[in-house]
């Protein structure tokens, strides 16, 4: 009985992590090929000025390294399945290409999550065979994301990306950026403009996400990169990588966000591994076939697996219904404690366009009717706001 308790026990427990973790969303970038000498690594930040000012804000870690093979094939599915799982080589359109031999993030999302692929992105440029996802028993084609492949530059990838982030709001979403990689072989100068072109491009998505309404402040922003460069001296250390030195293997990583503590520098050693199983953490999901582990140490309490107490969760905020819905739905919201609430919808713009709650409400929970009979059909998000907690969910109105 003791044992069935327990189990019990430690299941609610996991069902209420879960819980507090469903309006969470994760955009990670991946920038290929950067040295940590030229981004978090140089004080000077000449290159990198608005990712050193998202690490201010944020969590950086001072020893996170590509820890097996420092080539781009091997270490970006490195990144998103969270293991050095040796990927099989296969044949796409003719020509020569990789699948993965462990899950990936998405699979693993998308599995636990019971959602379609437009809830989970990967865009980059466009690639006639660009690595593929596994074809595990337990994952496999069913849980591959959305493949947004477009454009030819990193500029592209992200006017892309801001499209489909702002059209279906994926709660995960990786994108890759390839052109600090190939920029080394046309000079020092274009290896450090495009970091700085990428640097421009983390500062503009992160600008985007707090003028979301569905991303702000639910959202961590993950930047990495899939390996570094030779440190053997500026005129030619740059332009080559595929060893085990030091410059190949240390590279940058930034959390910012939801679920982020603020100004933190960690100095334990982490590998491209841990990612995947640490956006599982922030997501709430399982990744059994990673061989990474959770980055505890950098995750505020609830996502490390135990709440800090000075940090409650004081709203939850239910789904609408109906959804979709014509002309009316109710929203409903539970408060812990007596507490000021504000509920609001806005459209895909941001821009409010009624304001549903607006003075104290009593512990408990409490629904409204909201009618859209003025607005045109489209994608509205509903915010609730109680004390220092925020929750955002999106409803579809369809005339």
């Amino acid at each position: 009985m003791k044992k069935i308790l327990l189990a019990f026990s430690l299941a609610l427990t996991h069902l209420s992590l879960l819980n507090a973790q469903a309006d969470r969303r994760v955009i990670l970038v991946i920038i290929d090929g950067a040295r940590y000498s030229e981004t978090l690594g140089d004080p000077s930040a000449r290159y990198v000025p608005r990712i050193r000012s998202l690490a201010q804000q944020g969590v950086v870690l001072d020893s996170m390294l590509n820890d097996d093979i420092t080539v781009t094939a091997r270490a970006i599915p490195a990144i998103w399945s969270g293991s050095w799982a040796a990927p099989h080589d296969t044949i796409v359109n003719g020509a020569a290409n990789q699948y993965a031999t462990a899950p990936t993030v998405w699979e693993y999302f998308r599995k636990s999550r019971g959602v379609d692929s437009t809830h989970a992105l990967y865009i980059m440029k466009l690639l006639s065979t660009p690595w593929i996802q596994s074809i595990h028993p337990q994952y496999g084609p069913a849980y591959w994301p959305w493949y947004v492949l477009q454009g030819s530059s990193d500029l592209d990838v992200w006017q892309n990306a801001k499209a489909k982030l702002q059209a279906h709001h994926p709660e995960l979403a990786v994108i890759y950026f390839p052109d600090v990689d190939s920029a080394p072989s046309r000079g020092w100068s274009a290896y450090t403009q495009a970091i700085v072109t990428a640097d421009s491009i983390v500062g503009m998505l992160w600008n985007f996400l707090q003028g979301d309404p569905f991303y702000r402040n639910t959202t961590t922003l993950l930047v990495t990169n899939d390996h570094g460069r030779h440190l053997d001296g500026v005129q030619n250390g740059f332009v080559s990588h595929g060893d085990g030195c030091w410059g190949c293997r240390h590279i940058m990583f930034l959390g910012v966000g939801a679920g982020m503590p603020k100004g933190m520098h960690s100095s334990v050693r982490r590998t491209i591994t841990d990612i995947t199983p640490t956006i599982g953490s922030l997501l709430g999901f399982p990744t059994p076939y990673a061989t990474g582990k959770s980055m505890a140490e950098i995750l505020t309490s609830v996502e490390a697996g135990s709440r800090d107490e000075s940090l409650p969760r004081t709203v939850q905020l239910g789904q609408n219904f109906p959804n979709p819905f014509n002309p009316s739905t109710v929203l409903s919201f539970r408060l812990s404690a007596v507490s000021f609430a504000s509920l609001r919808v806005f459209n895909v713009l941001g821009e409010e366009v009624a304001t549903l709650v607006n003075e104290v409400r009593p512990a408990g929970t409490h629904t409204v009717q909201w009618n859209a009979n003025s607005l045109p059909s489209g994608i509205y998000f509903y915010r609730l706001q109680a004390g220092t907690c925020t929750d955002t969910k999106k409803m579809t109105l369809l005339r």
